[in-house]
């Protein structure tokens, strides 16, 4: 194109050359530069001119450099890409020309360079090659295949994925009708078909979940949509997009299933489960943990914490709970708790609380469980009570039996001695004697096995024979049976018990116990002091607590404390007492699972405490 051209000669022309163009020498310096080369590189002629080019545009890949040489030897350089970098404008793509430069000679003087912006078509292909490939990857990862349908020539064309979704030969064809027929019959073919005949109609596009029966069988779930094509307002045809979601539908189901098996069996097992997020509110409770916490429906507790359930005390407790919990990552197993019921009774519970960790290790909430207790605990009550019961009885049974043996056998003794004595005396007169003798200690005898037969009644006696007794009235029918050995001894009985107390009791039991105490209180007073007693009532936990006070002897408590309520224990100089009272109504109290103590102190009188049990 420039060869036999002088340069000067042509030198208007070339600097309105439409293409960026550059001439240079064997040096690579700059002879002559086009207005178009100027601009495109942000330069001005009188910079460039004899400057090396490579300098100026810092131009120095090997195939730049290699297509200049070629053009000094005479090659014409084909055409290729480079980009070029500048702080101005930043990465620009150009498209490279070279030839040879020849003088008048047809020798050559250097190279002629073109340079060609192609920087928004490069970008553009680029962009092209990208969505090509995201299409492509979509297309294959996601299973989603294209079709449209071209009304005027009455043809369906479709992509190769659709042929696989369909399980055909790949390049098979189909027709609108043989693609609607692979949907199964009924509400899938029905839907799709009234969905195109929408589009047609109404200009109505659609999106549905349907199944399809492929060509070799097998049921497929796929996600169809499509939208009607208009030319000027006319129906064209339709375009449409399936997606094969089988294996999406597949593990939906089997998430609902675990889902609904999970929830079952939470909701059936004897236990509270519920999960909170980080800021202690309930995203899951199972049927126990809501009757708990008095709700019926679980929409109703989810996003609630323990504030809108419990008072703010509790509410409080549990919230710096799941705190050290989460906080610390550390799991809080079995800690007993206890509530109070609005009845009054108690509840008891083994709460666990294990942090929940998301993927990258910090807390996302935590899992509670809450175990009930109480009937545990109340067995576990029984249990030890029972324990008790049954250690207090041994100790009763070895005490009766030590005294069957030494009562029985003194009687044996007594009556052995008297009928060797009657066999061995001859005088009538003194035989009387000794069978008189036999007659006294007969009696004794019967005594004491009515006695013995008495203590073992009362120990076999049920509790559950108590009934509801008005205890004023009870007293004062003891008070009236005992009026004439008051009167005698000129005693007073002062009663401070409430109008209406009533209490559960064996009445008869009850009788016997207040007999007993208000009569020894008067057996052993003080010589020459009128007896006084005193009635009162008080509560301790589950017992109603009958005081009986007098101002008798008294008695030294860490001398005969131990053997006070003992079987035939005396301590005063009394004929007439046998040592069974205080024994019978110890055993007569404990009966009815209560209990009996007693505080006394020598001239100052005994104070005896008994323990009515209401929660048995």
């Amino acid at each position: 194109m420039f060869r036999n051209t002088p340069v000067i000669i042509n030198q208007f022309l070339l600097k309105q050359l439409p293409k960026a163009t550059a001439l240079i020498d064997r040096d690579f310096k700059v002879v002559f530069a086009s207005d178009k080369w100027v601009e495109e590189f942000n330069l001005s002629t009188r910079d460039i001119l004899n400057e090396n080019i490579q300098d100026l545009l810092g131009l120095n890949s090997d195939q730049w450099i290699n297509a200049v040489l070629g053009c000094f030897k005479g090659k014409t350089s084909d055409s290729f890409q480079e980009n070029y970098t500048t702080i101005e404008h930043g990465t620009r793509w150009f498209q490279w020309d070279m030839l040879p430069w020849y003088n008048e000679d047809e020798n050559i003087i250097g190279a002629i360079i073109q340079a060609e912006d192609i920087t928004l078509h490069a970008n553009n292909e680029q962009k092209l090659e990208q969505l090509q490939f995201i299409l492509k990857e979509t297309v294959e990862i996601g299973k989603i295949g294209n079709w449209e349908y071209k009304q005027s020539q009455d043809i369906f064309t479709s992509c190769s994925m659709i042929n696989t979704i369909l399980e055909i030969e790949e390049n098979s064809k189909l027709t609108l009708d043989e693609y609607i027929e692979f949907y199964k019959i009924g509400y899938n073919r029905n839907t799709l078909s009234m969905a195109i005949f929408s589009a047609m109609e109404n200009k109505r596009a659609w999106n549905e979940k349907l199944q399809l029966i492929t060509a070799k069988g097998n049921q497929r779930w796929v996600n169809v949509s499509g939208k009607p094509l208009y030319n000027s307002g006319k129906y064209v045809g339709i375009i449409g997009i399936v997606q094969d979601i089988t294996d999406y539908v597949l593990k939906e189901h089997q998430t609902k299933t675990s889902e609904h098996l999970l929830k079952t069996l939470i909701n059936n097992i004897p236990l509270q489960i519920y999960i909170k997020d980080t800021e202690s509110k309930k995203i899951l409770a199972n049927r126990m943990e809501l009757d708990h916490c008095g709700i019926s429906n679980e929409i109703d507790i989810i996003g609630k914490d323990d504030f809108d359930i419990y008072d703010k005390e509790l509410a409080q407790k549990y919230r710096n709970e799941d705190l050290e919990v989460m906080i610390s990552q550390t799991p809080m197993i079995n800690k007993e708790l206890r509530h109070k019921n609005p009845d009054g009774s108690s509840s008891y519970f083994l709460s666990s609380k294990i942090p929940l960790k998301g993927t990258n290790g910090e807390t996302t909430g935590l899992v509670g469980i809450t175990m009930d207790i109480s009937e545990i605990k109340q067995k576990e009550k029984d249990l030890k009570n029972l324990i008790n019961v049954t250690s207090l009885q041994n100790k009763k049974l070895l005490n009766f039996a030590h005294i069957i043996s030494h009562n029985l056998r003194s009687h044996s003794a007594n009556f052995s001695m008297l009928l060797e004595f009657l066999i061995a005396e001859q005088e009538e007169a003194e035989r009387q004697k000794i069978v008189g003798m036999l007659t006294d200690a007969s009696n004794n005898l019967m005594e004491t096995l009515h006695t013995l037969n008495d203590i073992v009644t009362i120990n076999s006696e049920s509790a559950t024979s108590k009934v509801e007794v008005d205890l004023n009235i009870q007293v004062n029918k003891v008070l009236n049976n005992l009026n004439s050995l008051l009167e005698e001894n000129k005693a007073t009985v002062i009663t401070d018990i409430p109008i209406g107390t009533r209490i559960h009791v064996i009445p008869s039991y009850l009788n016997n116990i207040l007999t007993q105490i208000i009569s020894n209180s008067i057996r052993y007073k003080k010589p020459n002091v009128n007896p006084l007693i005193k009635l009162g009532l008080s509560y301790v936990q589950n017992y109603t607590v009958l005081s009986i006070e007098d101002n008798g002897l008294g008695l030294d408590m860490k001398k005969y404390g131990e053997k006070l309520f003992g079987m035939y224990k005396t301590f005063h100089d009394n004929q007439d007492t046998k040592g069974l009272g205080l024994f019978i109504v110890k055993n007569q109290i404990e009966t009815m699972d209560g209990k009996v103590n007693a505080h006394s102190q020598v001239g100052e009188g005994t104070t005896l405490n008994l323990y009515f049990n209401e929660e048995n």
